[in-house]
């Protein structure tokens, strides 16, 4: 099933619902850790389809928008869509780096209408992502790359797949959304992601809801895109 491009919202619509509502998830996550801000976060879902592309990409330029510097990672190795969202070449990236040694600088690209935003692509799919994702080599690139930038977003294969990437990725950053589809993924889908995350150690900061339907006597038309749930109100 070919996925669909990402929208770009925080870019297109100004002064849209749907912008306004990951600036608000930015503001909650800002929030979440005692001590100091998240400065790593790992944007993934139980089951494809369910939208979390579209958060990671929108929630970056929201982030880089606050005035920080913010690299937006794309760590799905196996259906990227980060590239095609910007428009962007994807013929090195991530991928490029971790295999070929490619120059960190020569595949961190900049985006123009977003000032303080950067992109790594996934670069060419390669036939082992989860061991290039686990190797030491993404170790000290990611320990690098946290020292370049303020916040680091990735945006990650789904949880309940036939392959550990997102369980890997999650151990790396200092917290992970968890992005669910209204109406469209079971309660028990959910469960499974936030007990796989937890029992790998990883900080799950909370939900977002995702395609929720307007009710008839809302003001406003069309869906939400960005509803929050902290950890504590999961189940």
């Amino acid at each position: 099933m070919k996925k669909k491009t990402p929208k770009l919202y925080c870019l297109e619509q100004l002064k849209s619902s749907s912008g306004d509502q990951f600036r608000s998830i930015r503001s909650n996550i800002r929030y979440t850790r005692v001590g100091g801000e998240i400065r790593s976060l790992l944007v993934t879902s139980s089951l494809p389809d369910e939208g979390k592309s579209t958060v990671a990409i929108n929630l970056a330029i929201a982030m880089a928008e606050a005035g920080k510097t913010v690299l937006l990672i794309d760590g799905d190795l196996r259906t990227p869509t980060v590239h095609k969202a910007f428009d962007l070449p994807n013929w090195i990236g991530l991928s490029s780096i971790l295999v070929d040694h490619t120059r960190l600088e020569d595949c961190i690209i900049s985006i123009e209408d977003a000032e303080g935003l950067s992109v790594l692509t996934s670069g060419p799919i390669s036939p082992n992502p989860a061991e290039l994702l686990g190797s030491e080599g993404m170790k000290r690139l990611f320990a690098e790359l946290s020292v370049r930038f303020d916040t680091i977003v990735i945006d990650s294969s789904s949880v309940l797949m036939p392959f550990s990437d997102a369980l890997i990725l999650a151990t790396m950053t200092e917290g992970v959304l968890l992005v669910v589809k209204s109406g469209k993924v079971l309660l028990k889908h959910t469960s499974s992601a936030k007990h796989l995350l937890e029992q790998q150690g990883a900080h799950l900061l909370g939900a977002v809801l995702n395609y929720r339907k307007k009710s008839r006597r809302s003001k406003i038309r069309g869906e939400d895109f960005a509803e929050w749930a902290s950890s504590s109100g999961m189940v």
